[in-house]
């Protein structure tokens, strides 16, 4: 949001507002799993104290709406760079209709738009699971945007379920320790490869983060590939 402030636009409402009631706007654990922000995201870990919505004011003025069109077009050009946005309500053009865009629509459809509002303001949302990511999004025509960083990709699952075993050392259980001390899960103490206490308390607490199912402790696939994939929080 301070990026668009600085070109001259204005704050309408960001993530969080009291006055949204649905939607992106709201955390992920104050809408219904019915909630289309939450239908639309089924199976993706993230946090549901999350939300990730700003409406963006351009009051119509040329040089903003500008600026609302390049967006739409980007994201309707699948963006690469955009590749967290999920969602745009707004009327960038002056001369036609508020559109609605969304991804799970098609990035190449555009609706009309039959709500109220978002004449004078776009509203963007992120996907909830990458709420975290920082999207480039007001930047001048004909300039490249800065990519957003990937996750990074998990090294190949060991194939087997990494337990509890204070005895026993395990290469594996080495990488996934020192990968969780990189995310700044201190806990674990040091990346030794013996699975004790310490190892599974953090295995329970960043399952139970991360919404990755059970909260028993063993590193199974998902477990193993989030420490690299989902989002830092």
């Amino acid at each position: 949001m301070s990026d668009w402030v600085r070109l001259g636009g204005g704050n309408s409402g960001c993530c969080g507002d009291p006055a949204h009631k649905y939607g992106f706007h709201r955390p992920g654990g104050e809408v219904p799993v019915t909630d289309y922000s939450r239908r639309h995201e089924p199976g993706r870990p993230y946090n549901m104290n999350w939300a990730c919505a700003g409406d963006f004011y351009h009051g119509r003025k040329p040089a903003l709406l500008a600026y609302h069109a390049r967006v739409l077009a980007r994201l309707m050009a699948n963006d690469p760079a955009l590749s967290m946005i999920c969602e745009f309500i707004g009327q960038p053009y002056a001369d036609r209709p508020v559109y609605y865009w969304a991804r799970w629509n098609g990035t190449s459809t555009l609706k009309r738009y039959t709500g109220a509002g978002h004449d004078t303001w776009s509203h963007i949302s992120w996907w909830r699971s990458r709420a975290n990511e920082r999207a480039y999004l007001w930047v001048p025509a004909g300039s490249t945007p800065t990519p957003t960083p990937t996750p990074a990709s998990a090294p190949a699952y060991p194939g087997y379920l990494l337990k509890y075993n204070e005895n026993k050392y395990d290469a594996n259980v080495k990488t996934w320790q020192a990968r969780m001390l990189q995310r700044k899960w201190h806990r674990i103490g040091v990346a030794d490869g013996y699975f004790g206490d310490d190892t599974l308390a953090v295995v329970r607490a960043f399952q139970a983060e991360k919404r990755l199912g059970a909260v028993d402790g063993i590193i199974g696939p998902k477990t193993w590939a989030a420490a690299w994939t989902s989002p830092v929080t």
